[in-house]
């Protein structure tokens, strides 16, 4: 089973939009990191989860949905920004006028329309064996 979630700093307005297979796992990494580039006392907190159980579907209904809240311009990177730091998942936060509710009804909307209006992969991401979504970086040309 995947979990879709959605999860909020405490400091930040940004929510955070993504997978895992263990939520509760996923919270504590990413909240580690986080502290040690912010300090103690951001916390994250685990607002809402829906079971799916394909695990190619929820990452396709992540992606529909990232790409909707993207579009919109709510998109916000501001964890593993600094130099020296890591993002563990720090492009999937979003700032959206009118907070949870507003995002539940992109949760709807991704899971309406992901098999018959999907959202466009970048050709340099791999669909992985197991149904996940490997985000690789894009290859630079190399010029002469």
């Amino acid at each position: 089973m995947t979990i879709l979630y959605i999860m909020k700093c405490n400091k930040k307005p940004a929510y955070k939009v993504g997978v895992a297979n263990d939520v509760h796992d996923r919270r504590y990494n990413i909240e580690t990191s986080i502290q040690k580039e912010f300090g103690l006392d951001h916390r994250l907190k685990v607002l809402h989860t829906i079971d799916i159980g394909d695990k190619a579907d929820a990452y396709t209904i992540e992606h529909q949905i990232q790409t909707y809240l993207t579009k919109l311009g709510c998109q916000r990177k501001w964890q593993g920004q600094a130099e020296g730091y890591k993002s563990n998942g720090g492009s999937e936060w979003f700032v959206v006028k009118g907070g949870l509710s507003k995002i539940k009804k992109y949760l709807a909307l991704g899971f309406r329309y992901y098999k018959s209006h999907p959202a466009p992969m970048p050709k340099h991401w791999i669909r992985k064996k197991d149904g996940s979504i490997f985000k690789a970086p894009p290859r630079s040309a190399k010029g002469g």
